[in-house]
């Protein structure tokens, strides 16, 4: 198993620990939104249903004759052409084609002046596309008319007749003709969302001559057919000049005879259904409704991914060697299977009424893709927040605000590439989508795997799925760009343009091109600095000899070499130094006490150390292993103990050591083993079942250190290891540590010249920035001391027998009265 897969379920399971640990939250999380789900369907059983019986479709003034009412006949049709210097368009020109006009003009002698014939159908449409378009509609034998409709062949017979009725759209009332209210080619009653009986179409089809058109085209056609089965040649049918149509409608020619005297449309017969009033009232708010019940789940989210950043967990993680991706997938994981647990209650608890008629799995996937959008939307958010309150205040109202663009786009007028840009904001999409829902429900239908692509109300589903899916990718990304380049309190911020250096995508030399980099832009700003600095600190450090033992070392490779080590940070008020050329040495089986003032470069130091920083110059080996590109490899044997524990009050002393054992690399089958041995290393036996928010704060600082440790870590880094502590406990605390330094490379930091002089067997002393000096204590002592102040109570004024008895032993002394 990969170090990565050891990390991820060690990850995975102080997640799963924090989960269980809080029952009552995980279980409102899970179950709020089923609650939700809970209220919608008590109202919808206090909703009326009202019960339609089945419709018949021979029903008084549903039928439409063709030619009559408010179906014109073929004769008006011309006429209204022949007023309007309009055209109807033949295509393509052929013999058959002229023979049917000439034909029809029988019967209708005006068709001749309002009939154009066109080579073929692309010629048709070329010309109904050009610029020149009805530019002389009302001028005799113009060649640019108003086309009104057409009649376009494809097969002309005589076995096979094939032909296309197209209209010009002015030619019916607006929004005609709509293909989706025409009819469902899948048979009657699939995929209608029009309950009862729709004469719209039929009115439509009527009002238009569309039918008109239609039946004087089938007319001829009955009429060329039965003259094929007779044998009868048209070329044999004489036919009258244009001079002899004086009294064309006193002619009677046999097909004329043949031509349906009566047509008439009726709509197609319904079946029972029930009118559910609740899914039409509820339809405009269902999408609100449903995220209410995701708020508090998001609010919690939003509350863990902050609350790790401000108690600096994360950071702490990250020196233990913890992956930063490895991080921020364990939390999507974690939330992605706590979605799946409420979409599929959710499922279950609606498929008998709210979701009846819908596909169960459709109804899963629309819950649980808008979990996963909402995942990446609160990591998202998180990335411009450093406190956890603010971010669930201010997060949770912007996630909900991120919901009401739906309400300027969710009117069926407005453009489909509207909807899909305000569906960029996943509430959004989701709301949407639950427009179709209400649609198909309402309509006894369901959305269903084969249905979601048609639209209803203006609102396409798939497309709102798709979305939500699209969002979830687009937020991680954008969420990733952002908690690498926005300011922090703490580790490493990279460049707003850090994806297009090539250093980048090579890993190991882009810190140190960073750094580089820094480097570069600073050296003209700090060049006054640092001779200013030259003129104020004349003196080198001073740094005591070495054995032949840390010689050796050096040359072995078992030590930490600073090389030069600087760090510098940009403000407002100018370039600061925080680190300025550092030279330092740490050895194995020694501990070095970094002392200092506030301010003084010591976290600073450790940061670089640890990775969390990258160093503007300079660079330190670690075993031989360089922080600016082998830091993964150095983390493995880094144990660090920060000034703030980096504990979980719900998990136990156990349960700690294992996680962090697992992310510092140590195998399965030596795990219980592991953490075992360094429990009772620390001196915390009694205590491993313990959670540490019962620990006392020595106790907690054992825990820390434990951690620190564990995983043999080769270098061990305290940050003011017994801050905080009471006397007793420092004591224990300084005596473990003496305990575990051997095989050890360990650099403590501290306020308190005590300490240093308890556990350091070496001191180095940092002021400004830059190291003073370095060495043992009693070297230091030797070099700085002012000798030892002994202060004695006299019974009387002339008594000396004290005196004598100090200058016996310190020739030299001097007495102060």
């Amino acid at each position: 198993m990969g170090n990565s897969t050891r990390q991820l379920k060690a990850m995975l399971r102080k997640n799963w620990l924090l989960k269980i640990r809080h029952p009552f939250i995980t279980s409102a999380e899970i179950l709020l939104p089923t609650i939700v789900m809970l209220l919608l369907i008590a109202v919808r059983t206090r909703v009326d249903l009202q019960i339609h019986p089945a419709q018949a479709y021979i029903k008084e003034n549903m039928l439409v004759e063709v030619g009559k009412g408010i179906s014109p006949n073929f004769q008006e049709v011309l006429k209204a052409l022949q007023v309007g210097g309009e055209f109807l368009a033949f295509a393509p020109d052929t013999k058959e084609t002229r023979m049917m006009i000439n034909f029809m003009s029988i019967k209708f002698p005006l068709l001749q002046q309002v009939s154009q014939i066109y080579k073929d159908e692309l010629e048709l449409e070329t010309y109904l596309t050009s610029d020149f378009y009805g530019t002389c509609s009302q001028v005799k034998n113009c060649l640019n008319p108003k086309i009104k409709g057409a009649v376009v062949f494809h097969h002309q017979g005589p076995q096979l007749f094939d032909y296309s009725l197209r209209l010009n759209h002015t030619w019916a009332f607006s929004g005609f003709p709509d293909v989706k209210t025409i009819m469902d080619v899948n048979g009657p009653y699939l995929d209608d969302l029009e309950l009862g009986v729709n004469i719209i179409p039929t009115l439509q089809y009527s009002s238009s001559a569309f039918f008109t058109l239609q039946q004087v085209v089938d007319s001829f056609i009955i009429f060329a057919s039965q003259q094929t089965e007779t044998e009868s040649s048209t070329e044999h049918i004489e036919l009258p000049s244009s001079n002899s149509f004086n009294k064309s409608s006193s002619l009677k020619l046999p097909w004329t005879n043949l031509s349906p005297s009566k047509i008439r449309i009726a709509p197609f017969p319904t079946r029972e259904y029930t009118d559910d009033q609740f899914q039409s009232i509820i339809k405009r708010v269902m999408g609100v409704l449903y995220l209410l019940g995701f708020l508090y789940p998001i609010s919690r989210l939003i509350s863990y991914s902050v609350f790790e950043k401000e108690q600096k967990i994360r950071e702490g993680l990250y020196m233990m060697g913890l992956k930063d991706g490895t991080f921020h997938l364990s939390w999507f994981i974690a939330y992605a299977l706590q979605f799946a647990i409420s979409s599929g209650i959710i499922t279950a608890c609606t498929m008998n009424n709210l979701f009846k008629y819908s596909d169960k799995s459709v109804v899963f996937v629309y819950f649980f893709s808008f979990g996963l959008s909402a995942i990446m939307l609160c990591f998202l958010i998180s990335t411009f927040f450093t406190r956890a309150k603010t971010a669930v205040a201010v997060g949770t109202l912007s996630f909900f605000g991120a919901f009401f663009p739906y309400y300027t786009v969710n009117d069926p007028a407005v453009p489909m590439i509207l909807k899909v840009l305000a569906s960029l904001l996943s509430p959004t999409a989701f709301a949407l989508g639950s427009v179709n829902f209400a649609d198909y429900e309402r309509a006894h239908v369901g959305l269903r795997w084969s249905n979601i692509w048609r639209e209803s109300s203006g609102v396409n589903f798939l497309a709102c799925l798709l979305m939500m899916l699209f969002d979830t990718l687009i937020y991680c990304a954008i969420g990733l760009y952002l908690d690498k380049v926005l300011p922090r309190e703490n580790g490493m911020r990279y460049p707003w343009n850090f994806l297009f250096q090539k250093c980048f995508w090579r890993k190991k030399n882009f810190i140190k091109h960073h750094g580089s980099s820094l480097e570069s832009n600073f050296n003209d700003e700090l060049s006054n600095e640092r001779a200013s600095f030259l003129r104020n600190n004349t003196h080198e450090p001073v740094v005591e000899a070495i054995s032949l033992d840390m010689k050796q070392q050096e040359l072995d490779k078992r030590c930490i070499q600073i090389r030069n080590l600087r760090k510098v940070y940009a403000s407002k008020r100018g370039n600061c130094c925080a680190v300025n050329s550092l030279q330092l040495t740490l050895y194995e089986n020694q501990i070095l006490a970094l002392l200092g003032h506030n301010g003084a470069g010591k976290s600073t130091t450790i940061s670089m150390l640890v990775g969390l920083l990258p160093p503007t110059s300079g660079d330190a080996l670690v075993f031989g292993k360089n922080i600016t590109t082998d830091m993964d490899e150095i983390r493995n044997g880094l144990g660090v103990c920060p000034q703030n524990d980096i504990l979980f009050p719900e998990l136990t002393v156990r349960e700690h050591l294992e996680i962090f054992a697992a992310l510092k690399g140590v195998k399965e089958d030596i795990l219980e083993r592991v953490v075992t041995d360094m429990v009772n290393e620390v001196g915390l036996a009694d205590k491993v079942n313990t959670m540490v928010r019962a620990l006392s704060g020595g106790m907690k600082r054992k825990l820390s250190l434990g951690i620190a440790l564990i995983g043999n870590s080769k270098v061990v880094i305290l940050d003011e290891p017994t801050s905080g502590m009471d006397p007793y406990s420092m004591r224990l605390t300084w005596q473990l540590i003496k305990r575990i330094k051997k095989g050890r490379i360990i650099l403590l930091t501290t306020h308190s010249m005590d300490e240093a002089d308890e556990l350091g067997d070496r001191i180095a002393i940092m002021a400004n920035g830059s190291l003073k000096c370095c060495g043992s204590s009693l070297f230091l002592k030797h070099q700085y001391g002012v000798g030892y102040t002994l202060t004695l109570v006299k019974s009387s004024p002339t008594a000396s027998v004290a005196s004598d008895i100090v200058y016996r032993h310190v020739p030299s002394a001097t007495c102060w009265n």
